[in-house]
């Protein structure tokens, strides 16, 4: 637990800053969240293929959105059988590829589980590589992989008791189908829309 709260917090916060923000970057945040596990000696591997999670719309409809059809996504999976996806609680910023007017309020948290709970959607079509050929692109990736790996590179941080553990502020679902919200309970909001609305039928 300790790693995954280092982690998420470093990756998270990194990729925000140097870009702007991370939601429009999901193959570098899974890239980089790769490389910051290899330190811990965790086995990873970036994944592609549809995903989908369901997201509040101002109105309070509830709505799958994400990527399939044309389009795909990143995700890592873990040596543990985890799906680790670090954009989905920033989803609900990005409008969605079907309907750009649709404005959503809530998405559902991070996820770092091997339990996937009925508002996300993940199937892995194959083992993504990076291929940067533009030279901002890889510019970018030079300088997030670096300012990760410098925060990431404390071994100590596996032994760190829990009273030090430092999530980022955003709601997480972690294994053991621990959750922990953000200071503006986004999932509580998120989980009581759920709840009254319903799950409509996924997209895949």
């Amino acid at each position: 637990m300790p790693v995954i709260a280092h982690v998420s917090r470093v990756v998270t916060k990194v990729v925000d800053r140097l870009t702007g923000g991370r939601v429009d970057f999901p193959l570098l945040v899974s890239m980089a969240c790769v490389e910051a596990l290899k330190l811990y000696g965790i086995e990873s591997r970036v994944m592609y293929g549809p995903a989908a999670w369901l997201e509040v719309l101002e109105n309070h409809e509830v709505i799958w959105a994400g990527c399939w059809g044309d389009h795909f996504s990143f995700w890592v999976a873990t040596q543990f059988g985890e799906i680790v996806d670090l954009n989905t609680s920033v989803a609900c910023q990005k409008r969605a590829h079907s309907d750009p007017a649709l404005s959503s309020i809530y998405s559902p948290p991070i996820l770092w589980s091997k339990e996937v709970p009925a508002f996300y959607r993940y199937q892995p079509e194959g083992i993504a590589e990076l291929e940067l050929t533009d030279t901002q692109d890889q510019k970018k990736y030079e300088l997030v992989l670096k300012e990760v790996l410098e925060k990431c590179s404390n071994p100590e941080i596996v032994s760190q008791p829990e009273e030090f553990w430092e999530f980022p502020n955003e709601a997480i679902i972690c294994p053991g189908r621990r959750i922990l919200d953000d200071s503006k309970d986004s999932f509580r909001h998120f989980e009581r829309t759920i709840v009254v609305r319903g799950i409509p039928n996924a997209p895949f």
